[in-house]
C-alpha cells in the first residue's frame, strides 16, 4: 500500500493555493502514481506531515494523521545523547504539571529540541499547550493510549508545536481514558492465558513486565531527535507512573514546603529503588525541586535545609520556584510561563534550572550529558 505524505503549510507553494484543504490532499494524493512524493527533497523535520494511506485504485481506507521526524540531520540536536526526565510525586498539588511545562518551555527558549510526554489521564499538560481532547478527536491525532494499546511508537505520536516555540517543542498528549489502560492490559492477559494453549499462568509475569515496558521501548524512537523529552506523571503510584519511571534516565521530585508532600517521599522512593532494581538500573534521582517556595518564611527556609541533609546537598536543586501568582496566571490563560511572564522572576527561575541540571549531568555523566561538540555556546549556558 503506497504511502503519500502531504505538508499543509506547503500547499500554497505546490501549486494547491491557499484555500486547499485536506479533502484537496487526500484527492491529490489518490490521484497520484505509487512512486510519488508531493514533499520537497529538503524539508524542517519540525514540519507538521499529514500522512494518508492510500488503497491501491479502490477502498481507499480512512487517513491516518501524524508527525513525521525524519532523519535527515535538520533536528539540530544540541546535546550528544537524548535525555529523558520525569516528574514524579504520588502527591497531587506540589506542582508536577507546572514544573514540567515550564521546565520544557525553558529547554525550548534556549533552543534545546523538547518533547513532553503527557502520562496524566487529567491531561493538563497537553492542554497547557493548547492540545485539548476537543481538537484530538477532530484531528483524529494518536495520544499516549496508542503507545499503551497498540505499541505505537512515540515519534509517530508527536505532535509539533510549531513556531509557538519556534518549532522546538512537541508533545506526546494523554487521553481522558488512560486511567483504564492498566485494567484494560491486565484483562488482555488473563483473556490471553484463559483462551490460548501457547500461554500458562506462569507466563503472567512476563507479559505484565513486557506491558510495563511498552512506554520504555516506544520512547526509544525519540532518542536521536531530541535533546529533551519530559515525562509529566499522575499524582499516584500506579501503573502509568511506574511505565515513566522505567522509560526515564532521571527523576526530578516536585514537593512544596508541607509536612504532606515530605511524608510522601519515603514511599516514592522506594518505588524507585524497586523500579531500578527491576527494569531500569540506569534510573537517577536529578534532584528534588522546592516550590511555591517563600524566602521570607523561615520555615520554607529549614525544610530546604531539612531536604538537603535527608538526601545530601547534591540531591537537592539549589535553584527553588518562588511562590508567585503568575504561575496560576498563565495556567488560567493557557500559556507557559516563558509567555505569560518573560523576564521576569518565575521564568527566569526556570532559566537557572535549566543551567543547574546541565552542570549535574555533566558531573555525573563525565561530559556524555554535554552538548554536542562545536556548540559553545551550550558551554556558556551550563556555567551561567
Amino acid at each position: 500500500m503506497p504511502e503519500y505524505r502531504y505538508t499543509r503549510r506547503r500547499a500554497a507553494r505546490r501549486g494547491g493555493g491557499e484555500g486547499m484543504t485536506v479533502g484537496h490532499a487526500v484527492r491529490r494524493c489518490a490521484a497520484m502514481p505509487a512512486h510519488a512524493s508531493v514533499l520537497p527533497k529538503k524539508r524542517s523535520c519540525a514540519t507538521r506531515i499529514l500522512t494518508f494511506y492510500i488503497g491501491k485504485y479502490t477502498g481507499m481506507p480512512p487517513y491516518c494523521w501524524r508527525i513525521e521526524a525524519g532523519n535527515d540531520g535538520e533536528r539540530g540536536m544540541r546535546f550528544a545523547s537524548t535525555q529523558i526526565i520525569c516528574f514524579a510525586n504520588q502527591k497531587g498539588g506540589c506542582g508536577k504539571t507546572s514544573s514540567a511545562v515550564s521546565l520544557a518551555a525553558a529547554f525550548a527558549e534556549l533552543s534545546y529540541k523538547v518533547c513532553v510526554i503527557d502520562v496524566d489521564p487529567q491531561c493538563n499538560a497537553s492542554e497547557s499547550f493548547g492540545v485539548t481532547q476537543d481538537l484530538i478527536d477532530r484531528e483524529r491525532y494518536f495520544t499516549l493510549a496508542d503507545v499503551y494499546l497498540k505499541k505505537t511508537k512515540a515519534i509517530e505520536v508527536c505532535i509539533d508545536l510549531g513556531e509557538r516555540f519556534g518549532g522546538n517543542l512537541s508533545i506526546i498528549p494523554a487521553h481522558r481514558g488512560l486511567g483504564s489502560v492498566g485494567p484494560r492490559l491486565e484483562a488482555e492477559m488473563q483473556a490471553a492465558i484463559a483462551n490460548s494453549d501457547e500461554h500458562s499462568i506462569l507466563d503472567a509475569d512476563d507479559i505484565r513486565t513486557e506491558q510495563r515496558v511498552r512506554l520504555a521501548r516506544s520512547a526509544e524512537s525519540l532518542r536521536g531527535e531530541f535533546d529533551i523529552v519530559i515525562i509529566d506523571t499522575p499524582p499516584d503510584l500506579g501503573f502509568l507512573m511506574t511505565t515513566a519511571l522505567i522509560a526515564s534516565d532521571w527523576l526530578i521530585i516536585p514537593v512544596f514546603p508541607s509536612g504532606y508532600d515530605l511524608k510522601g517521599l519515603e514511599l516514592l522512593t522506594r518505588t524507585v529503588e524497586k523500579v531500578r532494581q527491576r527494569y531500569n538500573p540506569k534510573l537517577r534521582l536529578a534532584g528534588v525541586l522546592l516550590g511555591n517556595f517563600d524566602k521570607s518564611a523561615k520555615l520554607d527556609t529549614q525544610i530546604h535545609d531539612m531536604l538537603k541533609r535527608k538526601f545530601g546537598p547534591a540531591l537537592v536543586f539549589e535553584t527553588t520556584i518562588s511562590r508567585s501568582v503568575r504561575h496560576r496566571e498563565a495556567t488560567i490563560n493557557g500559556l507557559t510561563i516563558f509567555e505569560h511572564a518573560r523576564d521576569q522572576l518565575p521564568s527566569e527561575q526556570y532559566l537557572q534550572l535549566v543551567k543547574e541540571l546541565i552542570r549535574r549531568g555533566q558531573k555525573a555523566l563525565g561530559g556524555s550529558y554535554s552538548p554536542a561538540d562545536g556548540n559553545g555556546s551550550l558551554s556558556e549556558v551550563a556555567n551561567g
